[in-house]
């Protein structure tokens, strides 16, 4: 009898807890995570060599610019001077280096950002050359499941259909919506309303970014809403990126800045409507052994 009801109970888990699996897409777990990103980015680069080209103004930025940013020229946001397009190669479990998605293999993860405004800039010189940092307000991103991979060859003048600051590009922005949201105030010490901060080298614009990234749509959202990142400013985020980039031929061709390729790092959560799927194969698997003892 016993060995019945444990039957029956196991069966009822099974049936409940495979369709758990189907909600949690492409098998991501909860936990720490890691998405590693691909980047194609345009950007302003010609601040010069001044000590402080501009401080705490996107105005005086966008003056002290010798040119902007390629994909700022006619866009609904001109004063934007970093926006781009993203690809997730995979998605690891940092834990344990389980892989939870992968490229080709369990589709496309495709994302543009833009709308990042340049408000402070300013360069430092040494025996190395010169390198620039900025730090900029504002910017929003947008992450889709594609059919198939993005395509950096279009490049980032604002054409029919396209505008990387109102996240609208070919083939990316017409998949279905995974994940939005904004960058989050606060990479900075030396700059808490700062949402995103680079230096590059002001030549070969060779550099590092890094950003905090808040989610606010998209279909895991519950995923991966956590607030468990920290920034040096103690404010919660959802997601923290680090890029390096540099100028390559392939992306100068194509009107790119820079090709860039990173990490977003974060913490995942089991979805609702796994756990309330969990609870009713628990509930299920007691009516369904009393059954089978009448």
């Amino acid at each position: 009898m016993l060995k019945s009801k444990l039957a029956t109970a196991a069966a009822a888990l099974a049936l409940s807890f495979g369709a758990i699996g189907s909600a949690q897409a492409m098998g991501i777990t909860a936990g720490d995570f890691k998405f590693t990103i691909d980047n194609y980015d345009s950007g302003t680069t010609g601040y010069g060599n001044a000590a402080v080209a501009c401080l705490n103004s996107v105005a005086a930025c966008d003056a002290a610019a010798s040119s902007k940013a390629p994909g700022s020229v006619g866009s609904v946001n001109t004063s934007a001077d970093t926006m781009g397009i993203f690809s997730i190669g995979l998605i690891t479990k940092i834990s344990d280096g389980s892989v939870m998605f992968t490229k080709g293999v369990d589709g496309y993860l495709t994302g543009v950002f833009g709308g990042l405004q340049d408000h402070s800039a300013g360069t430092a010189c040494g025996l190395g050359g010169c390198s620039t940092t900025t730090f900029s307000s504002g910017g929003t991103w947008a992450l889709f499941l594609n059919a198939v991979d993005y395509d950096p060859t279009l490049g980032p003048s604002v054409a029919a259909g396209k505008d990387l600051n109102a996240l609208l590009y070919p083939g990316i922005s017409g998949g279905t919506l995974w994940l939005s949201g904004v960058f989050g105030a606060g990479v900075s010490s030396a700059d808490p309303t700062a949402t995103y901060m680079s230096d590059f080298n002001s030549s070969s614009f060779a550099g590092q970014g890094k950003a905090f990234l808040d989610i606010t749509g998209g279909s895991m959202m519950g995923k991966f809403n956590t607030d468990q990142e920290i920034d040096p400013n103690n404010n919660k985020h959802d997601l923290a990126m680090d890029i390096t980039f540099k100028a390559t031929p392939a992306a100068t061709a194509s009107g790119w800045t820079v090709v860039s390729s990173g990490q977003i790092t974060g913490n995942a959560v089991p979805e609702p409507g796994t756990m309330a799927l969990a609870g009713l194969a628990l509930l299920g698997a007691g009516p369904a052994s009393r059954r089978r003892k009448s």
